[in-house]
């Protein structure tokens, strides 16, 4: 991992340094949505997931994105060296929320003022690739890209709330997940208009890792030792539809 990071930098700083050789040199800022694809959208329960059990779903619905991007001529028409960074965010699926929703009900029996707050998937992939644009005018063009490198990955914490209503002791779980670093890779194509607008769809995977973190837990006032976890492991792709401006 900290090899990938050094090679990462390495590369970036060589781009970014040969910034003011470069014949051309665009930024484009994107915004769009995100469609979980295959494990990473599957899963009909928390405790069916890398979530809160041993499964390998993910349980993400559709999210939405934003990134920039930087492209450097190489002297070659239409050929560029690209560098990247996203954040994508995705909530709970469908199926999550009408789960969370049932186990707030299942408390709700027991308990005063329940509150479940379902975790949330933060991404962050940095990258550096290659982009190809052909041109069939000055105003139009189809381009391909490519890219690999490190991606963040952050999940938010899962929790249920409630006091008992006969002792009015509260009860808690909370799910402190960790962070995550992974390899990373995309692969996208697109239109370009007038040079300024981009519309383009992409590929992402964003690596395979365990879910880890700690779940703690009151009951009835109690406090429960902490237990370790280790869940999954967790493969995070995905597809993206987005619009970008460059400038």
């Amino acid at each position: 991992m900290n090899r990938l990071l050094k090679v990462f930098a390495m590369a970036a700083m060589l781009v970014l340094g040969g910034q003011a050789m470069a014949q051309t040199t665009h930024g484009t800022m994107f915004l769009g949505a995100s469609f979980p694809m295959n494990d990473f959208g599957d899963g009909d329960g928390f405790v069916e997931t890398a979530l809160g059990g041993y499964d390998d779903d993910g349980g993400a619905g559709i999210g939405f994105n934003a990134g920039l991007k930087w492209d450097f001529g190489v002297g070659v028409p239409g050929l560029s060296v690209l560098l990247s960074i996203d954040g994508l965010y995705n909530g709970p699926s469908a199926d999550l929320k009408n789960d969370y929703k049932a186990v707030e009900r299942d408390w709700e029996t027991w308990c005063d003022n329940v509150t479940v707050t379902s975790p949330k998937y933060i991404n962050v992939p940095a990258m550096l690739g290659l982009r190809y644009c052909y041109y069939l005018n000055p105003s139009f063009g189809i381009y391909l890209e490519g890219g690999a490198g490190g991606n963040m990955r952050f999940i938010t914490d899962y929790t249920q709330k409630g006091s008992s209503k006969v002792l009015k002791l509260k009860n808690n779980i909370v799910y402190d997940y960790e962070n995550a670093f992974s390899f990373a890779w995309q692969a996208g194509l697109g239109i370009e208009v007038s040079k300024n607008l981009v519309i383009g769809c992409s590929f992402y995977d964003l690596g395979n890792t365990e879910v880890r973190g700690e779940k703690s837990s009151v009951v009835e006032g109690v406090n429960v030792p902490t237990v370790d976890f280790v869940q999954g492991p967790l493969h995070t792709v995905m597809i993206l539809g987005r619009i970008g401006f460059r400038f």
